[in-house]
């Protein structure tokens, strides 16, 4: 393997640690951000589990040259996934589009989230009535504090440098922040009424982002049911990559440094039924995560360019129980 020059992997160091500033209160990251930017993007997630199998994932990101796009889709036990039956949908105004709103209540602590339209399923189609608040029961954790330097610079310096390629660095300082907390509320199908009340995580993430250029990643997040949580995340894009990201919150957030390759949990398309993966933080500690599919929601992003599949997973991290989500995602163009 060829090494970059010291002088390249000391620009690189430097570009790292010189990266875009961003605010950091809660009421500056929890606004809605727009920017007449190209591929400009303001992304809301969150994901609910309870112990009897109902699963929940929303997402809504408003777009600044493109349609937003509205993820709403449910598993109550013992039924079928039910889904929003349309992705993209026409700009409304605020953080509102194709019947999902979005509402910060006290920023950094509480979310009103609320969709009201149609969901399909094995079943046909139904109206919904969901209406949920997301209680934050940790800190906002600024995922440029779970990210280990030395890989982003590594990673940079190990490309070779042009203008163009400067100017794709701009999807990599995208602003993201999690949350773990709890999600309640009432999921309204058709006739049937039924109560939540989830362990949830979510994030918030803005700036550029065009779905063409990602490759594959993976990204766990999740909490234990010692109140332990975690996030592992692992991104390859078509310039760059493999860039590693996380944070394992066990009092002070230990950033992540590795976890594990791609290839050692199976081709891209493919969702293991059962898998094993690690992490590794910048202090040394050592994590294992072992993972159970129970199912899983699936996305296809700007008519197929990038397809996202969220498989509901059961854990055990250091054997520990646990409860989160594992998402894996891979563009079909390149297999």
């Amino acid at each position: 393997m060829t090494h970059p020059p010291i002088w390249k992997q000391a620009m690189a160091n430097l570009m790292v640690r010189l990266r875009r500033k961003h605010p950091a209160t809660p009421e500056a990251l929890e606004a809605l951000h727009r920017s007449e930017e190209a591929c400009f993007n303001d992304s809301s997630y969150v994901y609910g589990r309870g112990e009897d199998g109902m699963a929940l994932v929303m997402r809504l990101s408003i777009r600044t040259d493109a349609p937003s796009e509205v993820w709403m889709s449910v598993r109550v036990p013992g039924r079928p996934i039910a889904r929003v039956p349309v992705q993209n949908h026409p700009q409304e105004e605020g953080w509102r589009a194709g019947g999902l709103t979005w509402t910060p209540v006290e920023p950094g602590r509480t979310l009103q989230l609320r969709y009201e339209g149609p969901l399909v399923s094995e079943e046909g189609e139904q109206e919904a009535l969901i209406a949920l608040t997301f209680e934050g029961e940790g800190p906002l954790i600024d995922f440029s504090d779970g990210v280990d330097p030395r890989v982003t610079a590594r990673a940079i310096a190990a490309r070779p440098w042009s203008r163009c390629f400067f100017d794709q660095l701009g999807e990599i300082r995208t602003v993201h922040y999690e949350q773990v907390g709890r999600l309640h509320g009432t999921v309204q199908l058709g006739d049937e009424v039924h109560e939540l009340d989830l362990r949830s995580v979510r994030d918030h993430s803005f700036g550029r982002r065009q779905w063409q250029t990602w490759r594959q990643h993976l990204w766990f997040s999740g909490v234990r049911e010692d109140g332990v949580a975690f996030t592992a995340a692992c991104i390859r894009y078509d310039f760059l990559g493999p860039l590693t990201a996380g944070f394992v919150i066990d009092g002070t957030p230990k950033p992540v440094s590795a976890v594990t390759a791609f290839d050692a949990l199976g081709p891209p398309g493919v969702i293991p039924p059962r898998f094993t993966f690690e992490i590794t933080c910048t202090d040394g500690s050592h994590h294992v995560v072992e993972v159970e599919v129970d199912g899983v929601f699936e996305f296809d992003m700007d008519d197929g360019a990038y397809c996202i599949h969220e498989a509901i997973a059961r854990s055990t991290v250091d054997g520990i129980p646990a409860v989160g989500i594992c998402e894996f995602g891979w563009n079909p163009s390149h297999g």
